[in-house]
């Protein structure tokens, strides 16, 4: 994508977002940011926004959607200027969470003459979610994710646990994949996220556009078909 675009990978815990963020960044040069990372950069940083994310972390608060949205537009603009005119192909990972988060980012977009975002809605239903979540393990030492499940990369893995094939690592449970912690979230997800994807669905984007996969297949099927899309909007843009 020659002139720069945003891509939304959106979806519930399990939907396999970080999969396809890896994907986007190793075929087609993607730059994957989370807005945990963004908040840590800009609270590194001497500016006002950077002042105001080291007063919040200090005290324990939860981040504001205001602080949160300049946060994100000083990493966005940032690595835009880097760009040097060939425009910033970027994923985002946890943003925006909200509808005002989701305003913010349009207002932003439009002021630094990008398109609207590709929002890629992973869609998986619930019970596929908690059976993928109670699976899910991750390596001690590097972080990388594996799943109790068959499959290309998981064979051999048991209930008992297994190693990292990167470094050797332990496979342990997350934290935040307990049953208990996982019902939270997703009816965390359910509330706060669901009004987001309302709003891609129904708001008319300049050049932006909403596609719903089906996050209930293996991981190449959804691969491709996200490669198609990716490849036909960057066909589109040649073209145009």
């Amino acid at each position: 994508m020659r002139d720069g675009r945003i891509i939304l990978l959106m979806g519930a815990p399990g939907s396999g977002k970080g999969t396809q963020s890896s994907l986007l960044e190793s075929q087609f040069g993607f730059t994957c940011i989370s807005t945990g990372a963004m908040l840590r950069e800009e609270a590194r940083q001497d500016t006002s926004a950077g002042f105001r994310l080291r007063q919040i972390m200090a005290s324990g608060e939860l981040v504001d959607d205001r602080t949160v949205c300049a946060a994100v537009g000083s990493q966005i603009k940032s690595l835009v200027a880097q760009s040097n005119g060939s425009g910033a192909n970027l994923v985002l990972d946890g943003f925006p969470r909200t509808v005002e988060q989701a305003m913010c980012l349009d207002q932003l977009l439009e002021e630094i003459g990008m398109p609207g975002p590709l929002v890629l809605h992973l869609d998986v239903p619930q019970d596929v979610l908690l059976r993928r979540l109670a699976r899910r393990r991750q390596c001690a030492v590097c972080g990388a994710i594996y799943s109790l499940a068959s499959g290309p990369g998981f064979a051999g893995l048991s209930a008992g646990g297994g190693r990292c094939r990167i470094d050797g690592g332990t496979l342990v449970e997350r934290d935040d994949d307990s049953e208990g912690v996982v019902s939270r979230r997703l009816a965390a997800y359910e509330t706060a996220t669901l009004p987001v994807l309302d709003y891609y669905r129904k708001r008319d984007f300049r050049s932006g556009i909403y596609r719903r996969l089906d996050g209930n297949r293996n991981a190449a099927e959804i691969a491709k078909e996200v490669c198609d899309i990716v490849l036909f909007f960057a066909d589109t843009a040649v073209a145009a």
